[in-house]
């Protein structure tokens, strides 16, 4: 028979997982709070888990990426700090960038272009430094960055 407090950890991981994806990190984390809980039955839910592939990091950094990429418009130093806060370590990160082969100038160039209303009443002296502001918030790379701005205002 099976040991209640494992199934107990079990359920409330399938719970966590159903509302959404986690990274192995995020859901260590997560377990380590229940009460009852031990690290060996710990390894043993996560096991489970990604022999099941209920918890896949590389699918969620691919996930991740791809919404970054195309739906929040952020750059690369962006998502790599947000993903190594959830535990995926930056050379995951890097390589799964370079795998989708992501465009960044590109991305960026879209995220100035739907932020153009935003630059309408910004007086021409002070347009370059927003725009970079901008940029770097989303966290583009730096010569990703000058390159649009003066792009931009060349125009």
């Amino acid at each position: 028979m099976e040991d209640p407090l494992y199934r107990h950890l079990m359920d409330y991981a399938m719970r966590t997982l159903a509302r959404r994806a986690h990274t192995v990190h995020e859901l260590r984390g997560k377990l380590k709070k229940r009460p009852h809980h031990s690290s060996e039955l710990e390894d043993k839910v996560i096991n489970r888990l990604l022999e099941l592939k209920l918890l896949d990091d590389e699918a969620y950094v691919r996930r991740h990426l791809e919404a970054a990429a195309n739906y929040k418009h952020e750059g690369y130093l962006k998502v790599a700090s947000k993903l190594t806060h959830k535990g995926i370590p930056l050379a995951d990160t890097k390589s799964a960038w370079s795998a989708l082969e992501l465009p960044e100038r590109d991305i960026a160039r879209t995220a100035l272009l739907k932020a153009a209303k935003r630059f309408a009443n910004v007086p021409p002296e002070k347009l370059y430094q927003k725009k970079v502001q901008f940029l770097a918030a989303r966290g583009f790379d730096p010569s990703v960055i000058f390159e649009l701005a003066k792009e931009r205002e060349s125009q």
